[in-house]
């Protein structure tokens, strides 16, 4: 029932706009009487001559009223400034807007409107142009002598109305003729939405003096007046470059920090809040539809003010969602008012004293309501974070000070009012924030490459020397970590009493400091293992028990005791297996270390002779990607231990192929020790 009186409501809103819409188009004088010449005219015979009048004038639209005999006597006599009606050229462009035929007897007209007058020139008059003014409400066509010499926007059909511009037509030649007299009519039309009563009555027609004169005067004034509109609007200038110019650099910032979100939420409010500005010191140099004006003034007013609150929520680390919901109402009620204006602009509601209320209302609440929500979130980021978030939250106080300022006392935005020093405020007091941020980041970052590069002699003190020799066989390993510190570990402790000597060698899931950290505890675990039994099975079981509960720390790990006559025992959890003589050991799969409880390894027996090579290496190797995305693979690695001798020469290959993780290798070589060993 709700739906179905709401749609009711609007259709007949719609019906009765339609109906008051056609009653003034098709408006028409009084029957005026049989057509006489008879007019008021302006005679020419100056450089410039502004046309204040008095012109004639009638609501309505008639074709017929382009006509030069139309008879407009019974039409009203219209001054444009009846208070300086002797006016030069220069006067004319200095002036101000004058108040429109609302104010000349047709309070709350808008629609269609002609003013006429008549000309004359003397013998000797060169070729003239008119300069139509800034001020014009809104759409206009330009005829003599019943020829239309040219428009702004278009009248006809969907009418399509620009932004004010002063505009230069050339009238044709012979117009005026010497002695004849010729008609200018303008025919006007102004939008529904300036019969507002807080448009107090000023909006309708001309609202500036056209000049009319030798074109190339004309042309030096319409620059002249483009050129102070530029200046006057330096204001509006300044505050594009200065919200522009950070938002872009949050925006830069948060493609180096992701994990911040307040850089992102900043650059957009600050971007789409640059953008509306933009809008009314760009529009008055481009002929922009003041529909689209006034779309994109609205999308980029709803993303601007929409993205603020988020910034400060982020900024000062308040994780209550009652904000963000709240954040998201306020935006819904932007957007229904935004819809509310868009059909006040397209003739759907009447521009009536209580639409006026409503959008008054309407823009205070919303207004009042995102001050309340900032300074909302503002105490919250006090109690949160304390006396740290005085800072963080200035810019969105300025932010709410301004808009609370500009309702209260709006002024244009070429005019500087208390507003302006806020808004101006709001970009550099984030500029503040983020530079004092990002130097608290480099200092930070300075810290933590101090820590890490601790980190990283710790772990090369914890690796064993390069090469090493026990009877009857040499082993070298080689360790490179894809960062300063990496996650793979590998340990040789050898047995004194019978010669025997174990490698434990694995890798930890992650990269970087946190890995570097569960390497330290494992090294440690497998020395500890490793006094009281060599065992592989015990020492793994040692190390699953070290990793059990702890979030997200896992390892795969092989453990190899080989004793002095060359018998080898292998448990492994998850590594890849050794390659004997090139080719891989064929072992059964095992869970990784930290997994479970009763973690089963799977184990086996070998017995190296002399001359056999046994290599072990993290998967790093197999892993390594070149610059196409390709992988090294396991093929090249056996063709890689066909040809490499060293440990070095491998992780070299691997490396220059393209690390991606971690890489380590030991080789151990059985050498002739080992016979005498086993005799």
């Amino acid at each position: 029932m709700a739906r179905q009186l709401s749609r009711s409501l609007l259709l007949t809103a719609f019906l009765v706009c339609a109906i008051v819409s056609s009653a003034q188009s098709t408006a028409s004088p009084k029957p005026a009487p049989a057509a006489s010449n008879a007019a008021i005219s302006s005679t020419l015979g100056q450089p410039a001559v502004p046309l204040n009048g008095p012109w004639k004038f009638h609501i309505g639209d008639n074709p017929r009223w382009a006509d030069p005999g139309f008879d407009d006597s019974a039409w009203q006599n219209y001054t444009l400034d009846p208070e300086h009606p002797a006016q030069t050229a220069a006067q004319t462009l200095q002036s101000n807007q004058l108040t429109g035929w609302q104010q000349h007897g047709h309070p709350g007209y808008t629609g269609y409107a002609w003013y006429r007058i008549r000309l004359q020139a003397p013998p000797d008059a060169p070729a003239l142009a008119l300069l139509m003014p800034q001020y014009v409400d809104d759409a206009f066509e330009v005829y003599i002598d019943g020829k239309k010499i040219g428009s702004f926007g278009k009248l006809d059909g969907w009418r399509i109305v620009y932004p004010g511009q002063a505009k230069l037509f050339r009238l044709p030649a012979g117009a005026p003729g010497s002695g004849e007299s010729t008609c200018l009519a303008i025919r006007i039309w102004s939008q529904r939405e300036k019969a507002l009563p807080s448009e107090h009555n000023l909006d309708g027609g001309l609202r500036g003096v056209p000049l009319l004169g030798p074109p190339e005067l004309l042309e030096a004034f319409q620059k002249s007046e483009q050129e102070q509109t530029y200046e006057t609007l330096w204001t509006g200038w300044l505050l594009t470059a200065l919200f522009g110019g950070v938002g872009i650099i949050s925006l830069f910032l948060f493609c180096f920090s992701r994990s911040q979100r307040e850089y992102l939420w900043a650059g957009i409010s600050l971007t789409g809040i640059a953008l509306l500005v933009a809008f009314e010191v760009i529009v008055p140099a481009m002929e922009i539809p003041v529909l689209f004006v006034d779309i994109a003034q609205s999308i980029t007013s709803l993303v601007g003010y929409f993205a603020l609150p988020l910034a400060a929520v982020y900024l000062l680390g308040v994780s209550k969602p009652i904000w963000r919901r709240a954040n998201f109402l306020l935006l819904g009620f932007n957007l229904a008012r935004s819809l509310a204006s868009l059909c006040l602009h397209l003739g759907l509601l009447p521009p009536t004293a209580a639409t006026d209320r409503a959008n008054s209302i309407s823009l205070l609440a919303a207004v009042l309501t995102y001050a309340m929500l900032l300074l909302a979130i503002a105490v919250d980021g006090v109690r949160t974070i304390g006396r740290k978030a005085w800072l963080p939250l200035t810019p969105g106080l300025l932010c709410a000070c301004g808009l609370v300022a500009a309702v209260v006392h709006p002024v244009p935005i070429q005019a500087v009012g208390i507003y302006y020093y806020f808004y101006v405020s709001v970009p550099l007091a984030v500029l503040v924030i983020f530079l004092m941020r990002f130097a608290e980041q480099q200092r930070q970052n300075v810290r933590l490459v101090d820590d890490m590069r601790q980190a990283q002699e710790v772990q090369q003190v914890m690796l064993p020397e390069a090469h090493m020799h026990f009877p009857g066989f040499s082993i070298e390993s080689e360790y490179r970590p894809a960062r300063e510190v990496g996650g793979d570990f590998f340990q040789i402790i050898p047995h004194r009493s019978d010669g025997s000597f174990l490698i434990v060698a694995g890798d930890v899931t992650g990269k970087g400091l946190k890995a570097g950290m569960l390497v330290a505890l494992l090294v440690g675990a497998i020395r500890t293992a490793a006094r009281l039994n060599l065992d592989p099975l015990a020492v793994l079981g040692e190390l699953n028990q070290r990793l059990l509960g702890r979030s997200d720390a896992q390892a795969t790990c092989l453990a190899m005791r080989i004793g002095a006559e060359g018998k080898a025992t292998l448990a492994n959890a998850g590594h890849l297996p050794p390659y004997l003589n090139g080719e891989p050991l064929a072992m059964d799969g095992a869970l990784p270390l930290g997994m479970v409880e009763a973690a089963e390894f799977s184990l086996m027996h070998f017995r190296l002779k002399n001359g056999d090579k046994l290599v072990l290496m993290s998967d790093g190797v197999a892993e390594a990607t070149d610059a196409r995305g390709n992988l090294y693979g396991f093929e090249r690695v056996q063709q890689l231990l066909s040809t490499a001798t060293t440990a070095a020469g491998i992780a070299a290959e691997a490396q220059r192929f393209g690390q991606e993780d971690d890489i380590s290798v030991i080789t151990v070589t059985c050498t002739g020790i080992l016979e005498s060993a086993s005799a």
